[in-house]
């Protein structure tokens, strides 16, 4: 029986890739916000919403009884400018950009924990089950004169929260990880991205983040 694997953001030219990557070795649920290619069974949600959240994994568990691996991929990956001009009373850009990029992993993440690794740390050793966040070259470096400055601390954060989680599920044999890529140039920059995903999945490190893509 294949394992079980989340993809949020499939409808992005990462998540896409991805879910078709990992059909070989994996039962894949796929999120989407907007647009969904078949390629497992899918979910449209709205990941910034709890209830959607709670949806999401009870619907994953319903179908298959068990979550084997996360991989975050959904991102709101848009350049808001100068925080100096963050101040405007009509835009909550800020706050929609966090939860997605970071809050919502981390909701994920622990939904999981609640409805299928909490006191399993054998099975979940057994079935190697580990989280992936997607996140981003712009959490590690300032790249100042990109306007990017807001989607970069949205980065840094899910960096944060891979480390802490990788602390917190340890003990319960899970294992998180990260990868921080630069943008998808073209489809051999995804392939490389994927093949990063798809060997963290697959291999024994946790608490690392990957920022290169050989």
């Amino acid at each position: 029986m294949k394992p079980v694997c989340l993809v949020t953001g499939a409808g992005g030219r990462l998540g896409r890739d991805l879910c078709r990557a990992l059909q070989e070795d994996y039962e894949v649920v796929a999120t989407y916000r907007s647009r969904m290619h078949s390629h497992g069974m899918g979910i449209q949600a709205d990941l910034t919403q709890r209830e959607d959240i709670a949806r999401v994994v009870e619907t994953a568990m319903e179908r298959h009884g068990r979550i084997d691996a996360l991989v975050n991929a959904a991102a709101d990956i848009a350049f808001h400018g100068s925080l100096r001009e963050l101040w405007r009373a009509e835009d909550d850009y800020p706050q929609s950009q966090m939860l997605l990029n970071a809050i919502a992993p981390m909701q994920l993440a622990s939904a999981i924990y609640q409805y299928c690794w909490k006191g399993q740390a054998a099975e979940n050793a057994r079935r190697n089950r580990s989280i992936v966040n997607v996140s981003s070259i712009s959490g590690l470096y300032v790249f100042e004169e990109r306007g990017q400055a807001f989607y970069g601390v949205s980065k840094a954060a899910l960096n944060m929260l891979t480390l802490y989680l990788s602390l917190e599920l340890a003990p319960f044999s899970v294992r998180v990880n990260a990868v921080c890529p630069a943008r998808f140039t073209d489809p051999a920059a995804t392939g490389r991205v994927t093949n990063a995903i798809r060997s963290l999945l697959g291999g024994a490190a946790t608490g690392t983040i990957v920022s290169s893509f050989p």
